[in-house]
């Protein structure tokens, strides 16, 4: 009776000890991991945990790329220049414009081929590697291919201009037509991976729900309105935010239309986004701490902007 009474006691003792402690093979085996973590952690912190934290130290400092270990500490005064200098101004209304046409854009046409793409019965394996393929070539490769359609006379711009009676010219010199062919040069590189990102949310929509709608007399925009919009809805959140944050840091396209970066901005600043502001106030002018706020306010803007995004668009309803 003793022995059967003494029993249950130690039950409890044992569960709170291993809850405690953990057995030996676990600490091993989270040894090993940190173990295989921690190069990769390094790197992580030395590439892009490091250079932020530098570049927020930099904002509030004179620094002459030429001489950057004298650092002088300016406190705001860089911040109160952006504040006030009509460049910048203009930068952050180039973004924003080109933000608010490239990324509703890019969701809405990569949205409708990939509901195409997926009808597809043969072959969607190409299309699907003919669309991602922009998006793995060279950035400067596509747009200067696009310069050479874009030019006065070139197949592309005398197409548009006979459709549409929209002048013959050069569009990426001219300051009116500039943003629209950075416009169209951006879509067209990032429009393929927006696309294979669909399908893959597109395929995970039920098949049921299509086969229903289709029993309950829908035609196929009222399939793609009210099965395939709110089934790919986390889907359509991941790109308007991917796209936001690659597109309010535009600066290759831009760099190569500037004459290959001779004069940044051009033509009359029209190409004059952030990133270019930042890199020009920095490498440029040798204005590093300049720069250096600059880029700190991208840096908020992108975050903001992320978390706006998110507010206004739940994954789900």
């Amino acid at each position: 009776m003793a022995q059967g009474v003494g029993r249950p006691r130690t039950a409890p003792l044992l569960l709170t000890r291993s809850w405690r402690q953990p057995p030996r093979r676990a600490r091993r085996d989270w040894g090993a991991a940190y173990a295989l973590l921690a190069p990769a952690a390094a790197l992580l912190g030395i590439w892009f945990v490091y250079p932020i934290v530098d570049t927020v130290v930099l904002a509030f400092q004179q620094v002459n790329l030429f001489h950057f270990s004298e650092r002088t500490y300016v406190g705001l005064t860089n911040f109160h220049q952006l504040w006030v200098d009509p460049a910048f101004h203009h930068s952050l209304f180039i973004t924003m414009i080109f933000v608010l046409l490239v990324v509703p854009a890019q969701t809405v046409v990569a949205l409708v081929l990939a509901s195409a793409l997926q009808s597809v019965g043969r072959g969607k394996t190409i299309f699907r590697t003919a669309f991602f393929l922009p998006y793995m070539t060279s950035t400067v490769a596509v747009t200067t291919v696009f310069m050479k359609l874009f030019v006065e006379g070139g197949p592309l711009a005398a197409s548009i201009s006979r459709i549409f009676g929209l002048p013959d010219t050069t569009w990426y010199a001219e300051p009116s037509f500039a943003l629209p062919f950075l416009v169209i040069v951006y879509v067209y590189m990032y429009i393929g991976l927006y696309v294979v990102v669909f399908l893959g949310g597109i395929e995970n929509v039920p098949v049921e729900l299509h086969e229903a709608a289709k029993v309950d007399g829908a035609g196929s925009f009222q399939r793609f309105r009210f099965v395939t919009v709110p089934g790919v809805r986390p889907y359509v959140l991941f790109v308007i935010v991917a796209g936001f944050i690659q597109a309010v840091q535009i600066f290759d396209q831009a760099y190569v239309i500037a004459s290959n970066g001779a004069i940044l901005g051009s033509p009359a600043g029209a190409t004059a986004t952030l990133v270019i502001f930042l890199y020009q106030q920095a490498f440029r002018l040798n204005n590093l701490g300049y720069g250096s706020a600059a880029a700190v306010v991208l840096l908020v803007i992108v975050f903001a902007g992320t978390v706006l995004t998110r507010r206004l668009l739940p994954e789900r309803s």
